[in-house]
């Protein structure tokens, strides 16, 4: 394995509270995809397999705490405990838990920017319905402000991590105005009724199982993200106790909010309205609570997407550039720029959705091919965890969890294999993707092999060992 150059550490200026304004983004990404399963299987139904999911993510956080403890200087989070775990087994994993994860979040920047471009123009520019052709896709004044919301979220990034924390402070606050709202909706909304949520899981024809997992596969590319804190543990100044705290409260907050939020959604609105306008629909229920409520729910929404993109750009790149130090992929991504960031790691993300928006139009089509690597990400990462449990059980772990997590990793790493099996396999069922997109998620998969190959064999001269003979470097 190369060695890592000193001057490419970060900065460790972060603590506790900024890994968990970090994990905020993550119910902001609650209001992306809620209203799509609500309309199509009920709102209890909806409400059941977000505690689900919930659950599983904040159970994947407190193993992934153990891992951020032993490789505490390792840049790239779960990927790199993936890689960790499993490097003595296959080099190939690495890159492929890396190029799984980075995609899922950066296919997702082009898809929060046009979620950003169709509200501002419903709630301020009606009337721009102009478009042109790129040859590929029909581009009109949503995709112009996707693309000028993803410049500004680069911006921030590549300028430092101060000011991407500064924003994420700034919208992090925004984006608990509907939370909390929402959350206590039953106690004061007159409009909210129990006979407003229903279970609707037979709804699409098929088996309720397969669709409850069709479902669940969706709706864990965006809950299981409070991971994503892991990926800045190299940056907090206490380590060990920031990164045990902001990972294990990113958990138990997740699951809050999922559960107290659908509840108090669901009982507002009709479902068929729901299905209608699966993302606007939230305008009219907090218009329907005080008068200006629709602007002010456009302005949180709006907010949450950006918190959204700044955290997906800075975790994204993190990704990229450990990858490189690890010498997983090309050496180019291995750089910080002088604000000590991975700048030319973010600029890749930025190329990547300038692309999707302008050249693919509706960048929610690569979804499937996202979700298919993500997932795979958490099935490496949850093994490598029992790997390294098996091969180096007297190693140093600072935050070491009992026995019984042991088992608790083997379980959630089937529970994710089923979904990510039954997931791929039911598009049908959710509307999301189908085979082309399948096929896409595999060819990321297949190009991060390649470009492993190119690093090891031309970059670095070394030849391809299928192995790696010396364990994982762990924490001292």
């Amino acid at each position: 394995m190369p060695e890592i150059p000193t001057d490419h550490a970060y900065e460790k200026t972060l603590r506790w509270w900024d890994g968990f304004t970090i994990s905020l983004s993550i119910p902001a990404a609650l209001f992306v995809g809620m209203g799509y399963a609500i309309g199509y299987i009920g709102a209890w139904t909806a409400l059941f397999l977000l505690g689900i999911v919930a659950v599983v993510a904040c159970l994947q956080n407190f193993i992934y705490s153990e891992l951020a403890g032993m490789f505490k200087d390792k840049v790239g989070g779960i990927s790199m405990y993936a890689n960790q775990g499993w490097r003595t087994r296959s080099t190939l994993v690495g890159p492929i838990a890396t190029y799984g994860y980075w995609f899922a979040w950066s296919s997702s920047l082009a898809i929060y920017g046009l979620q950003i471009g169709t509200l501002v123009q419903a709630e301020w520019f009606p009337g721009q319905t102009w478009t042109f052709s790129t040859g590929l896709a029909t581009v009109g004044f949503p995709h112009m402000v996707a693309l000028g919301v993803l410049v500004l979220g680069w911006l921030l990034n590549v300028l430092g991590m101060r000011p991407a924390m500064w924003i994420m402070y700034a919208t992090g606050v925004l984006v608990l105005i509907p939370i909390l709202v929402f959350a206590f909706a039953p106690l004061f909304a007159d409009s909210w009724s129990l006979s407003n949520l229903h279970w609707d899981i037979a709804a699409s024809g098929f088996p309720g199982w397969r669709t409850a997992i069709a479902w669940m596969f969706v709706l864990a590319w965006s809950v299981y993200g409070i991971e994503a804190v892991a990926s800045f543990v190299p940056e907090f100044r206490d380590t060990v106790r920031d990164s045990r705290i902001a990972l294990r409260l990113a958990g138990v907050f997740v699951i809050a909010v999922y559960l107290l939020v659908p509840f108090g959604v669901g009982g507002m609105v009709d479902q068929a309205k729901v299905a209608e306008e699966p993302v606007s629909f939230y305008l009219g229920a907090f218009q329907s609570l005080f008068p200006g409520g629709d602007v002010i729910m456009t302005i949180c929404l709006i907010a949450g997407l950006m918190l959204l993109m700044v955290m997906t750009t800075a975790d994204g790149g993190r990704v990229l550039h450990g990858s490189a130090l690890e010498g997983l992929t090309v050496k180019q991504l291995g750089e910080l720029n002088r604000f000590k960031v991975p700048g030319r790691a973010m600029s890749l993300d930025l190329v990547v959705n300038v692309i999707l928006i302008l050249f693919v139009g509706e960048a929610l089509a690569v979804i499937v091919a996202g979700i298919l690597g993500y997932i795979l990400c958490h099935i490496l990462s949850l093994t490598g965890f029992l790997n390294l449990r098996r091969d180096q059980p007297d190693a140093e772990r600072p935050i070491k969890l009992g026995k019984q997590w042991v088992a608790v990793a083997a379980v959630l790493a089937l529970f994710d294999t089923v979904l990510l099996v039954v997931g791929a396999l039911s598009a049908q069922i959710t509307g999301y993707g189908g085979t082309k997109e399948l096929i896409i998620g595999v060819l990321v998969l297949s190009v991060s092999v390649l470009l492993y190959l190119y690093r090891r064999i031309v970059q670095d001269g070394e030849r391809f060992v299928w192995r790696e003979k010396v364990l994982a470097e762990v924490a001292e």
